[in-house]
């Protein structure tokens, strides 16, 4: 009898250690080599995930508007976005909210024109094309907010990822909206030119943060804390370590060295490493969101929790 309880308690212990270790995996979803979603990568090598007691799972998607499609749909606990798309997805349903910010600035972002255009100011636009990767991506709503600077309506034509390049270069589309590292390839390239720097014409903005779902906040708030402290001390490695970084985007992005200099420069180094959240900083970005036309944006506050930051850094 004693031997059967024995085998009984076992068996519970390993049940409730299963359970607990499922409890603590969160599920990364982003785009492998965007800049500020190579931080999950940087973490994984580092081991800080596992120094801070969670476990990682992590899906590739083909950017921002996908991450969250995949959120919405549960296959993802944790992405990386914009808010004024979640602000379109919470209008249609989907539960999440900002739980830290990743880049306060869109820097390494631009409205770029190939190199023999000739269009030299940005009301020259007005009535041209301008490529976006899809409707309500970040492109598309800096798109937007270049039209307002324009003075007029633009087109935009949704290219995908692969699709803006070869749309300029081919004269489908007069200008595109470019996100890091594609900005830099292209620059120091020599097969377009920066019209428009983002990261310098506009004000904070949040083009990057790390967006959870609700239910992963409400159920598993300690995995999610702890996925959290990893990316962000990974975040303030990479920073301190120029060298190690340099070589994680030569190697993992398959950066070029200048590329890569200039990914760690403009992108790495603009990182927050705390995930600390302004009001303001939402606001403002939910009104390049207003820019939509018909979309009635939220209260900024809705949008975004801050009972996660600031982070505790560690140290691998």
């Amino acid at each position: 009898m004693m031997f059967h309880r024995a085998l009984l308690a076992a068996a519970m212990s390993a049940a409730l250690l299963g359970a607990a270790q499922a409890q603590d995996v969160i599920r990364i979803g982003g785009t492998a080599n965007y800049g500020p979603v190579l931080p999950v990568k940087a973490a994984e090598k580092l081991g800080l995930f596992e120094k801070a007691g969670v476990k990682m799972q992590f899906t590739n998607f083909a950017g921002g508007a996908q991450s969250m499609e995949g959120l919405a749909a549960g296959e993802a606990d944790l992405i990386n976005y914009f808010p004024p798309g979640l602000a379109l997805a919470k209008a249609r349903g989907v539960k999440a909210t900002i739980v830290g910010a990743s880049t306060t600035t869109p820097r390494g972002w631009a409205i770029m024109v190939a190199k023999d255009s000739p269009i030299t100011d940005i009301k020259q636009l007005v009535g041209k094309k301008v490529g976006v990767t899809t409707n309500g991506a970040t492109t598309d709503f800096f798109a937007l907010w270049a039209a307002k600077q324009a003075g007029g309506a633009i087109t935009r034509v949704p290219l995908g990822g692969g699709g803006l390049v070869p749309g300029l270069l081919a004269g489908n589309v007069e200008a595109i909206s470019t996100y890091p590292p594609l900005t830099y390839r292209l620059a120091l390239g020599g097969q377009a030119r920066i019209l428009v720097d983002l990261g310098s014409a506009m004000s904070a903005n949040l083009p990057d943060v790390w967006i959870a779902s609700d239910e992963v906040i409400n159920k598993k708030p300690e995995a999610l804390r702890r996925a959290l402290v990893a990316l962000y001390s990974a975040i303030k490695y990479m920073q301190d370590n120029p060298d190690w970084t340099l070589k994680l985007l030569e190697e993992q992005a398959q950066l070029a060295p200048d590329i890569a200099k200039e990914e760690f420069k403009q992108t790495i180094m603009g990182l927050s490493s705390t995930g600390t959240l302004k009001e303001a900083d939402v606001a403002a970005s939910l009104e390049l969101g207003s820019l939509a036309g018909n979309v009635k944006m939220p209260d900024p506050k809705s949008l975004f929790t801050d009972k996660f930051v600031p982070v505790q850094t560690i140290s691998p």
